[in-house]
């Protein structure tokens, strides 16, 4: 009797056991085609469920955006043989989830067990960059007491690249944060060790990129921003500092063809068809120049100044000296301290108004205004506007004795 009851015990655990693997390897099924709400289903319906079943649905409920269970599901298998790979999934979540401080005790807990894991520093790192900070410092703090105050995480992003000197996002965090610095030397020693490992990661590219940028050395912002397009990067912010960089070096045609691109991710941009205006006016290409110069005005918030004289110089190359006139007149109203705008107005004055008293007086209004700036006498407008004023004298005084 006791062996016909073993067996029975026997055979009907052999059943409960093929039903659960049977329900799992369903579950396992609809989990890797994406069919997360069905997958759920079946985990459920698994009992009793181990702390592996749990880790499977906690993915499940993450993969299918039901964030909340899925971190109920985590904080169960995290006690069992998958415990390591169950928290560090878990404590990604909670960062995810904004609830740093959970995150930071997760990771440190890790970090006791596993102290040669530079993920978990990193990990730790993200979760302690974000926490609200109560900030004290005192004037006996050292330059480095200074540094772990008001940037804690920097030490476990450190570790991290310590541990393991190809970590690339360790690598990344650390290149930005000096990069916000202006600590250029820095970002370029970390981002060309990140570059040895993986010479195509466009994080560390993009950060490099803007080093050289925010120096001002063209030359190499070219070289690395066309490199991130030749990876597949496309954003305004790297066709517009790109176009910036050409723009700096005087190659006109180059920085026209990125700030085009970039006018394709904002078409309203007032500061991008302004930057076209102008960039079309040195290559002469007025008709280009006159529509951005219109359409700056038509997107742009008050004040329109800038935009109003690229516009005049437009028409003034084409000798419209009736619209020249009239949208130097209007950059005048929004800043009557352009003094570009201010020159402009006479020069288009002198070829417009017959009354060449009226020229002679703008000429000599603006004399009078800039003579005595500290750099008057390199100022090449100011000199002109003095040779001209001079001619006119003569020509008024000239035209009048003629009259007599």
């Amino acid at each position: 009797m006791y062996k016909f009851q073993l067996f029975i015990f026997s055979l009907i655990a052999s059943l409960a056991e093929a039903q659960e693997a049977s329900a799992l390897a369903v579950a396992d099924s609809l989990y890797a085609v994406g069919n997360y709400s069905a997958a759920i289903e079946h985990y459920e319906s698994i009992q009793p469920k181990k702390e592996s079943i749990y880790l499977k649905l906690a993915r499940a409920h993450q993969a299918k955006g039901t964030l909340d269970d899925a971190l109920s599901n985590y904080a169960r298998a995290a006690t069992g043989t998958d415990e390591v790979i169950a928290m560090n999934e878990y404590g990604k979540l909670l960062i995810t989830k904004r609830k740093f401080k959970e995150a930071d005790s997760v990771f440190t807990e890790l970090i006791s067990v596993y102290k040669t894991n530079p993920e978990f520093y990193y990990q730790r790192g993200r979760a302690i960059e974000n926490m609200p900070k109560n900030i004290v410092l005192i004037a006996s703090d050292s330059l480095e007491d200074r540094k772990e105050i008001l940037y804690p995480y920097l030490s476990d992003y450190e570790k991290a690249v310590a541990l393991d000197s190809t970590h690339q996002k360790a690598l990344s965090e650390l290149a930005t944060f000096f990069l916000k610095k202006k600590d250029f030397k820095m970002v370029e020693k970390l981002a060309f060790k990140a570059l040895e490992s993986y010479p195509t990661n466009v994080e560390i590219i993009g950060t490099l990129a803007q080093s050289y940028y925010y120096k001002g050395w063209n030359e190499e912002t070219i070289i690395w921003f066309e490199k991130l397009i030749s990876l597949g990067q496309n954003s305004q912010f790297i066709r517009e500092k790109l176009g910036n960089a050409y723009y700096k070096d005087r190659m006109y045609e180059l920085a026209i063809e990125q700030y085009l691109e970039a006018l394709k991710f904002s078409p309203e941009d007032a500061h991008l068809h302004a930057t076209l205006a102008k960039l079309y006016n040195y290559t002469k290409d007025l008709k280009s120049a006159e529509i951005h110069g219109l359409f700056a005005i038509l997107y742009k918030d008050q004040p329109l100044d800038e935009e109003y004289y690229t516009l005049s110089r437009t028409y003034e190359m084409k000798k419209d000296w009736a619209n020249a006139m009239k949208y130097v007149k209007r950059s005048l109203a929004e800043n009557p301290d352009n003094k570009n705008a201010e020159y402009t107005q006479a020069v288009v004055a002198d070829n417009y108004y017959e009354d060449k008293r009226a020229v002679l007086k703008l000429y000599e209004d603006f004399i009078t205004k800039h003579s005595s700036s500290k750099y008057a006498k390199f100022d090449p407008t100011l000199k002109l506007a003095k040779e001209r004023a001079v001619i006119l004298n003569r020509e008024i005084f000239m035209a009048e004795g003629e009259q007599e």
